[in-house]
């Protein structure tokens, strides 16, 4: 009986996602946000990169809806620490004086990925991504590249390579509105 029960738990993780104020009025509206592609960083041609996790996604936690392509990004922890940015401080892509709104969420811990966020700097050079220095390659080939990115999933190793404390950042397809716990309104400062 115990494990029938265990079978019917759904385990949940809080995560903190920074929103532009124009996309959460659309969220209030809609119920639901979704990653819009003509706000996405690709101007530097990083389309590829979100394809790539994408494409993760996809293989790690699920297909997303037909209307979905790109996910939506989030924090698990800053800097070793499982708590809510400090937006003081915390840096945010955006021009002084935007809205922006910080909702702590709580979802399915099922149809999240976790990745590093230092290494997944790493895969936006488009380098070659060791865990170990004895893993590291001088001359990788693509496919090496390539398989050497799926190391930004290992959140939980302890490396020489790697900064620690970690700073861990979560994709997910699409934000329900029954998912928001809180939702709190800043204006970008710098």
């Amino acid at each position: 009986l115990v494990i029938l029960l265990i079978d019917f738990m759904e385990f949940r993780m809080l995560l903190w996602t920074i929103q532009h104020k124009a996309a959460y009025d659309i969220f209030l509206e809609t119920g639901r946000l979704i990653a819009n592609e003509k706000y996405l960083l690709f101007d530097g041609g990083l389309r590829c990169y979100y394809e790539w996790i994408a494409e993760q996604m996809k293989k790690r936690i699920g297909r997303p809806s037909n209307d979905v392509k790109y996910p939506v990004w989030a924090w698990y922890q800053w800097e070793g620490v499982r708590k809510r940015p400090d937006m003081r401080i915390h840096r945010y892509g955006g021009k002084k004086g935007t809205p922006v709104v910080l909702l702590t969420i709580d979802i399915p811990d099922n149809m999240v990925l976790l990745s590093d966020f230092d290494m997944w700097h790493v895969v936006l050079n488009d380098g070659y991504l060791p865990l170990y220095d004895k893993d590291d390659i001088e001359d990788p080939s693509e496919d090496e590249k390539l398989k050497s990115w799926e190391n930004v999933f290992c959140i939980d190793e302890v490396t020489d390579c790697w900064y620690v404390p970690k700073s861990t950042q979560a994709t997910f397809w699409e934000l329900k509105k029954e998912w928001v716990l809180k939702a709190e309104h800043f204006v970008l400062a710098r």
